[in-house]
């Protein structure tokens, strides 16, 4: 009897014990963290597209967007600490990648996060139209993110969830994009973010620098490029391993890099031409395998995206980056023929002398720099018309030696220009002094002040003494130290300029500008401007680089060759960069809107030169120099030769005192001197 009875009791027991495991096993999983998952499987498990964010609404699948898996993935490696994406249109990017990095880290890993945005109302539309969208279709975001909240200082651009929060910004505001450390740090379209945001630095390594905080930060940025050399996307992707996507062919199974080159579209007969097409038949492009010459269909290509994979065809950096273009998107828009119709448009238009759109298909098809060939003139062509005289001298036609001053946290960069008729310009001197800026009156500025008492020898042999000086404050952080010197250096016969540039790229505000009434220094009673205190001049830089530089159609000083009005001189030995530094910047076509350009920084060499010589045309402005009659410059040179037969220290008072006075018959010029009183010494004479 006691057998059966231990037999229904055992049973019981383990009964009990597999009823007890399944109940804690429920609660251990109740309260057990999410599984952790790639970005790239969080979205295909989670992700819902919405109508509103996409026209193939329902469970996100990277089946339509093959490309982007690695770059998911490389956002998931918990190694990689920063990925580059330099792509075309047309690739579900912004949905794809932005969108699911961000969902992604408010889901599984809670944080701070920034994106970036060219401009406040990209931020506002990306919060509109992509992301609000995404948090209401995606169940796990709409549990954790209250749209509809402002209790916990939830807005448009601010997005608050359990653990961490979402900031959009936009590059032009200093205050943005400084003020808030993240884990995650997301730059969209970097080249049409700020290069210097309000003279604080540029707007992409300011947010970089809100993550390094975090041991385990992740930056990503994408972008579409613009122009060579110019282009910031490009300049980060040259920095990275450079990852290209290779597809396999459907026929010979030889793997290669896609391109423009492998795409056929073939001609019509003769009978058949149309207007823009000639006789190209758009509707029948193909691709072809580069190894066997095999055509592919649309349908074999789109298989050999899904089957493609990315290398690396650079050496390993700090920074992994993909180079994607719309030759690897499968979307209906993207088709061969399609793409075909928008390269010979485009083309057709750059026959008739219109580049705008082969430039647009090149950056947002193609997915490239483009290369602005004949814009201005090459190095080469500038040392060849170096001229033989020495540094701190000038020819005769020179009569008018100015400084100006570029200043950057390490150095001073500077350029002594000598100005004669008809803002004719020669180069005496470009070098740098090194040194410490921030601090007042210390470090480069005390190596200043012994340059700033260099005199030019003039063809004659006459030493002139420097007429002005203007010197850059734009940057925040050495600003009080620029104002500082203006006010202990700047003297009746030499002023001492402090210098902005205006904030414009397009050229719209003139070179020179009348100073704001008042100046930056309180006058004794703090309540009131100082009447002689420093006054911050605003300079047309814009203007200034393209009456310098110019561009294609129009054409630049720097094109000049010979003597004359606006002629610009250099001499033999001046320092090497000084040619590519005055070539540092390109006049790009805007983005929203091709017809109008922008001055770019170029990102292979530096541009003080250039920001100096920017300086010095705005010195010829200030001074009114370009409108002396030619009696003046006249009675210059005469005193300027007369000078050696004086004693030394009156030929200095007298050249100093005929750079910055009109001539008997000429009108007085508008004074244009920080103390108001610059010309008296040549009125009393």
């Amino acid at each position: 009897m006691g057998a059966p009875f231990d037999l229904a009791e055992g049973a019981a027991a383990d009964w009990a014990g597999a009823t007890l495991a399944t109940l804690m096993g429920r609660a251990w999983a109740e309260f057990a963290p999410p599984p952790r998952l790639t970005i790239d499987e969080w979205a295909e498990r989670y992700r819902e597209l919405s109508p509103e964010e996409s026209p193939m609404p329902g469970p996100y699948s990277l089946e339509h967007t093959p490309v982007l898996r690695e770059i998911l993935q490389a956002c998931s490696d918990p190694t990689v600490r920063k990925v580059v994406v330099q792509k075309s249109a047309q690739l579900g990017y912004t949905v794809g990648v932005v969108c699911n990095v961000m969902g992604y880290h408010a889901h599984q890993r809670p944080s701070v996060q920034i994106a970036v945005f060219p401009r406040e109302k990209s931020a506002k539309d990306f919060a509109a139209e992509k992301f609000d969208p995404m948090v209401r279709a995606t169940k796990p975001l709409a549990e954790r993110i209250n749209l509809k909240s402002r209790a916990a200082g939830n807005s448009q651009t601010r997005k608050h969830y359990p653990g961490g929060l979402i900031k959009l910004v936009g590059s032009n505001s200093p205050s943005d994009v400084k003020s808030t450390s993240a884990r995650v740090v997301i730059v969209e379209e970097p080249d049409d973010a700020s290069a210097n945001v309000r003279g604080q630095g540029d707007a992409i390594k300011l947010a970089e620098e809100r993550a390094k905080a975090y041991p385990d930060h992740l930056i990503l940025i994408g972008g579409t490029p613009t122009a060579k050399n110019a282009s910031s996307i490009e300049a980060e992707i040259l920095a990275s391993d450079q990852r290209k996507f290779l597809i396999p062919c459907p026929h010979c199974q030889d793997e290669h890099i896609p391109a423009w080159d492998r795409v056929t579209i073939p001609d019509a007969d003769e009978n058949a031409r149309r207007e823009i097409y000639g006789t190209a038949r758009w509707e029948d492009a193909f691709y072809t395998c580069p190894a066997c010459g095999a055509t592919w269909t649309e349908e074999e290509r789109h298989a050999a995206i899904r089957l493609g994979h990315f290398e690396a065809t650079a050496p390993a950096t700090a920074a992994i980056g993909f180079l994607v273009n719309e030759l690897l998107s499968t979307f209906e828009g993207s088709r061969l023929p399609v793409l075909a119709r928008k390269y010979l448009e485009a083309k057709h238009k750059q026959d008739e002398g219109d580049n705008s759109e082969m430039i647009a298909f090149w950056n947002s098809t193609l997915g490239l720099a483009w290369e602005y060939r004949g814009e201005l003139p090459e190095e080469d062509e500038l040392r060849d018309r170096a001229e033989s005289y020495a540094e701190w001298t000038t020819p005769a036609g020179g009569l008018v030696p100015v400084v100006t001053v570029d200043v950057q946290h390490d150095r001073l960069a500077i350029t002594c220009w000598v100005i004669g008729r008809r803002e004719e310009m020669w180069l005496a001197f470009w070098g740098e002094l090194s040194g410490q800026t921030i601090i007042p009156m210390a470090g480069a500025w005390v190596d200043l002040d012994h340059l700033l008492e260099t005199k030019i020898r003039h063809a004659s042999g006459a030493l002139m003494p420097i007429a002005a000086v203007a010197i850059d404050s734009s940057d925040g952080q050495t600003s009080s130290a620029v104002y500082d010197y203006v006010r202990q250096r700047n003297r009746p016969g030499r002023p001492v300029y402090a210098i902005k540039g205006a904030s414009d790229s397009e050229g719209k505000v003139e070179i020179w500008r009348a100073p704001a009434p008042k100046s930056i220094d309180p006058n004794w009673s703090g309540r009131k401007a100082a009447k002689h205190g420093v006054h911050v001049q605003i300079v047309g830089t814009a203007k200034a680089k393209d009456a310098i530089l110019g561009w294609a159609q129009e054409g630049g000083r720097v094109r000049l060759t010979g003597d004359g009005p606006h002629r610009m001189h250099w001499y033999e030995t001046v320092r090497p960069d000084f040619y590519d530094q005055l070539l540092s910047e390109i006049k790009i076509p805007l983005r929203q809107n091709p017809k109008r350009r922008q001055w770019k920084k170029r990102t292979d060499r530096r541009n003080e030169a250039l920001d100096c010589t920017v300086y010095a045309l705005w010195l010829v402005h200030a001074m009114a120099l370009h409108t002396r009659r030619p009696g003046w410059w006249d009675d210059l040179e005469k005193r300027t030769i007369q000078a050696r037969l004086f004693d030394v220290s009156d030929s200095e008072e007298c050249a100093a005192e005929s750079a910055t006075a009109p001539a008997d018959d000429s009108t007085p010029a508008p004074d244009r001197s920080l103390d108001g009183n610059r010309l008296a010494n040549w009125a009393r004479r």
